[in-house]
Formats: C-alpha cells, structure tokens, sequence
C-alpha cells in the first residue's frame, strides 16, 4: 500500500524547525517496536495540521476521505450511536496517519476483539507542579503494592508531558466497571498509607503538593497516549516505555525527543515478553 506523502516540508513544531517530514521519518522507524502496542485498538488522533502552536483537535470519527486499506471498526458510544474508528495494525496505516499530521495517537484499553473488557490497566501519575520526583516515587510504590498485593507485574512508562503511566496487562476477563474500581481500590492503598503524599482527587484545586493517582482512564471509551507517541509540545518529546532501573534521578518527564530516541530503539525493548494477567483477586478487592 502506497502513502502519498503531502506537504513534507510543513513546520509542525515551529521553535525547533521540526517539520511533516521528520514526524513520518520517527514513525516510520518506531513502527516495529510501537504497532504492537496499538493493534486492534480504536484510536483517537490529535491532528495538528497547522502546526502545535496554531492549536489542534482530537478526531475520532474517521473521514470519508480515508483511503479503504486503512482498517476502521464501528465502535458503539456509551450514550447513543457509533462512531467509526482508526484501528493502525501496520505501518502504512501509521504512515498514514503522520501525514494526516496526527501527532499523537490515543489508544483504548480495549480491542475490537472485545471492546466490553479491558485487557491493559493504566494508572496516569499526575504530579504536582513540576515534582517529577514525586511520580518517580508514586510509580515504585504502585509497583510494590500491585505485585505484593495483589501478584500482578506491572510497566512504567514516560509521557512526555508532565509524569509517568504505570501498565498492568490483563487479561479481557471483566467489564470496565470492575477493573476501574479495581484500580481505584490498589490506588486507596497508596493514599490510605501515605495521604500526604498522595490523592485519587480529579479536582486540582483538592490535590495540592500531592501526586494524582488517576485511575479513570480505566472506563469504556477512555483512552491513553501510545507508548511511543509524540507529544505536541517544544522539543516533541516522546511517550517511552522504561525498565523499572531507569526510574532515577536522571530521568525527566520529557527524556525522550525525536532526537534523543533514536539511540533508544538501537537497545532491548525494556517491555519485551509482556504478558496478560489474570486478577485473581477482584472480586474481594471491589465492592
């Protein structure tokens, strides 16, 4: 499949002279490492089609003028109708999308294999202000809590705007109302222990100095951003996964940029050998 690649020179990211080019040219060699990471999953595209500083818009629709190879599942919302979706399982879909100028995708936690049940629980830590360090902290002790709590493995991630994810692969085995009031459940361990430290608050005016555990990207039609995305912000930084070794006080939020990354997918991907889990303890940990 051939994707016509248009407007090439574009300038996307205006204080770093980035342009439509270079975006394709990073997704093109991320292919490999980031399509296993979206495939079979409805994707939300932030287009940013006169650039990041021009303003962009989140599209989830796809549009008539889409070529037919790109693969698209009509996907039911949780009040009325449907809505057809971008489902990239392959690089010229991926391709494709760059040229649409599509930096960054958002992925659901679901696939079309069974959009009902979640197969990935994601917890976005959210720190106060620029306390990175906080988020470096929260990731570790979710960890801690997750695996000898509840004896499930779980994988950090950058952003590349202000935190870290923390992924727990799953097996599709419940609903999205039992797995989000699951995470809410691990994320009340953390705060119960240390609440001065840490809140399941959505509300900024009630989180103050503490790190935001949010656990609602956990819903039907929630998504997240892909593990390997560009983010519309100076510098294209980049939503990396990580090795648990890596959380030091090295690491910052935005470590990874177009530039930067390339030495990184010369090494061992740190998420090789993921696999689902059950969650062998939900039903005593939700009410």
């Amino acid at each position: 499949m051939k994707v016509d690649i248009t407007n090439e020179d574009k300038i996307l990211f205006p204080s770093d002279k980035i342009t439509k080019g270079d975006l394709i040219q990073y997704y093109e060699a991320v292919a490999p490492r980031m399509i296993p990471h979206l495939k079979d999953r409805p994707i939300s595209m932030k287009r940013y089609p006169d650039g990041i500083k021009k303003g962009g818009f989140v599209q989830k629709q796809v549009s008539d003028y889409f070529p037919s190879w790109v693969k698209t599942k009509g996907v039911k919302r949780q009040e009325k109708g449907s809505v057809k979706m971008v489902v990239c399982n392959d690089k010229d879909t991926l391709r494709y999308l760059a040229n649409q100028a599509c930096i960054t995708p958002h992925i659901w936690q679901s696939t079309i294999k069974d959009l009902k049940h979640p197969n990935r629980i994601v917890f976005d830590l959210d720190p106060p202000g620029k306390n990175f360090s906080l988020a470096i902290e929260g990731a570790k002790f979710l960890r801690e809590v997750l695996l000898d709590d509840f004896k499930l493995k779980s994988y950090v991630m950058t952003t590349g705007s202000k935190g870290l994810h923390v992924i727990v692969p799953i097996k599709p085995d419940h609903p999205f109302e039992k797995v989000r009031s699951f995470a809410k459940k691990v994320g009340m361990v953390l705060v119960d222990e240390e609440p001065d430290h840490y809140t399941l608050n959505p509300r900024k005016s009630g989180r103050k100095s503490k790190l935001f555990i949010d656990y609602l990207r956990n819903g039907y039609g929630q998504t997240s951003v892909a593990p390997y995305a560009v983010r519309a912000l100076d510098g294209a930084p980049i939503a990396v996964p990580l090795s648990w070794d890596e959380l030091t006080s090295r690491l910052t939020p935005q470590s990874f940029n177009l530039e930067t990354v390339k030495k990184r997918l010369a090494k061992a991907d740190p998420w090789k050998g993921m696999r689902m889990q059950s969650l062998p303890k939900l039903a005593n940990a939700v009410k």
